[in-house]
């Protein structure tokens, strides 16, 4: 199922809200073509360029977010940066598991039930909370 942008809450810091639609995007793209491959489509390389795609887009999306906070010196800071790196690493391990195995499967579980629960939680709790503070001091 795909996602939809008002399935998660607008933060308050316009930056960060672009990215998440973004990912949004990505991540639609990314549902299409496990819809394909599980019908039988030959596309398992094509699938491999766009979670490559995500991944780089979300290490990016967090370093900035990650400099944004530190340059606003954000109290919770190593709190949202520890929740970031231990999404990238689950994030990392199924990818390299897609990669090894070239099983739809457990990539398509990743992203259909971890990574939507994962971007709910975390814009809903700590990027809404980091979205204020960062919206306060670029006043």
């Amino acid at each position: 199922m795909k996602l939809c942008a008002s399935d998660f809450p607008e933060v308050p810091f316009q930056l960060m809200h672009n990215v998440h639609l973004e990912e949004v995007e990505m991540i639609n793209a990314i549902y299409d073509l496990i819809v394909e491959i599980e019908a039988g489509a030959n596309k398992s390389p094509v699938l491999t360029e766009k979670l490559d795609g995500l991944l780089t887009h979300t290490k990016e999306h967090f370093a900035n977010e990650e400099r944004l906070m530190q340059e606003a010196h954000f109290p919770p800071y190593a709190m949202h940066k520890g929740a970031h790196d231990l999404f990238l690493s689950e994030f990392e391990a199924a990818l390299a598991d897609w990669r090894e195995s070239q099983t739809v499967g457990p990539i398509a579980m990743f992203l259909r039930l971890k990574l939507p629960r994962w971007m709910k939680d975390h814009i809903g709790s700590m990027d809404y909370v980091t979205a204020g503070f960062l919206a306060m001091h670029a006043k």
